[in-house]
C-alpha cells in the first residue's frame, strides 16, 4: 500500500441491537474514509454510538449492514489494538511484561520484545517501574502501560476509545502531549473518541461530529492547525477558538437532542 492511501473505509455501516426491551438502532449508515498516517477523533453526545463505531473496527462487533474495508495490511504486524478508557491491563503481570504481551502472543522472542518494551518503557516514562506491580501505580501511569502496550505491539491501526477521560486535568493534558510525542514519531493511523473538542482538536488531524441516536456523520471537519502541537500553547490560537467554535455549533445540537431523548424515554 501506497503512503497516504485509504487505510480504512466504511460504506453504509449500520448497527442495530435486540434486547427484551425492543430494537435500537445504534448506527445507521455511517460513509467514512480514514487516510493511512492520519488521526482521526470521533466527538458525539453520549449513546450516539461512538464506541460501537471503535468495536466494530476492531472487528469486536459486526455491523448489521455495511462493509468494513481496512486496508492496511503490512505483514507479520497486528491489523490494529486497542486502548480503553477503563485500565485493561493485568494485574498479575508486572509493567514490563504488560507492555511486552502483545509481542509475546505473537511469539515474538523473549529479547526482542524486552528491547521493544524498554523502548516504550523509557519514552512513556516509565523504566524506574518496570518491575512494578499495577496495584503500585497511579491511573495516570496505568494509562501509560495501556498506550505503552499498543505502540510496543506495533499495529497497523491504532484504537482509542477515551483512553484518558477518567483523569484529571493535568494527568489528562500530560499524557495527551506524550501520545502526541510517540505517534508523531510512528504516524500510525490512529482513531480516538472523546467527549473533549479540546482534546479532539489538539490531537486530531480531523475531526467527526456524530449526531444523537442513531450515530450518523453531521460533520467532518479539517484541524489546520501546524504540527508538532504544544498542547499548553495551541488553545489560545485565534484558529483552536474558531475551530472550537464551529465543532460546539454541530454538536450542541446533537447533545440537546440527546438530552430530550433521555427525559422523555
Amino acid at each position: 500500500m501506497q503512503p497516504n492511501g485509504e487505510a480504512i473505509v466504511l460504506t453504509g455501516i449500520s448497527k442495530t441491537f435486540t434486547g427484551r426491551s425492543g430494537t435500537v438502532v445504534a448506527l445507521e449508515d455511517i460513509n467514512l474514509t480514514i487516510q493511512e498516517g492520519e488521526f482521526l477523533c470521533i466527538v458525539g453526545p453520549s449513546g450516539c454510538g461512538k464506541t460501537t463505531l471503535l468495536r466494530i473496527l476492531a472487528g469486536l462487533e459486526k455491523p448489521t449492514s455495511g462493509q468494513v474495508e481496512i486496508r492496511v495490511r503490512e505483514p507479520g504486524k497486528p491489523v490494529n489494538s486497542m486502548v480503553f478508557q477503563e485500565q485493561s491491563i493485568f494485574p498479575w503481570y508486572t509493567v514490563k511484561e504488560n507492555v511486552a504481551y502483545g509481542l509475546a502472543m505473537r511469539g515474538v522472542s523473549r529479547a526482542r520484545r524486552e528491547e521493544i518494551a524498554e523502548h516504550y518503557l523509557k519514552i512513556t516514562g516509565l523504566s524506574k517501574f518496570a518491575n512494578a506491580y499495577p496495584h503500585q501505580l497511579s491511573g495516570g501511569m496505568k494509562q501509560r502501560v495501556s498506550v505503552a502496550r499498543a505502540f510496543a505491539n506495533d499495529p497497523s491501526i491504532l484504537l482509542m476509545d477515551e483512553p484518558f477521560g477518567s483523569l484529571d486535568e493535568q494527568t489528562r493534558v500530560i499524557l495527551q502531549q506524550e501520545l502526541l510525542r510517540i505517534w508523531e514519531g510512528t504516524r500510525k493511523t490512529a482513531v480516538f473518541i472523546t467527549h473533549s473538542i479540546d482534546e479532539a482538536l489538539g490531537l486530531g488531524d480531523r475531526v467527526l461530529v456524530m449526531t444523537a441516536r442513531p450515530g450518523r456523520v453531521k460533520a467532518v471537519l479539517e484541524v489546520d492547525l501546524p504540527r508538532p502541537r504544544d498542547l499548553t500553547l495551541i488553545r489560545s490560537r485565534p484558529r483552536f477558538l474558531e475551530l472550537f467554535d464551529t465543532i460546539w455549533f454541530y454538536l450542541r445540537e446533537e447533545v440537546m437532542k440527546a438530552k430530550a431523548s433521555e427525559l422523555q424515554g
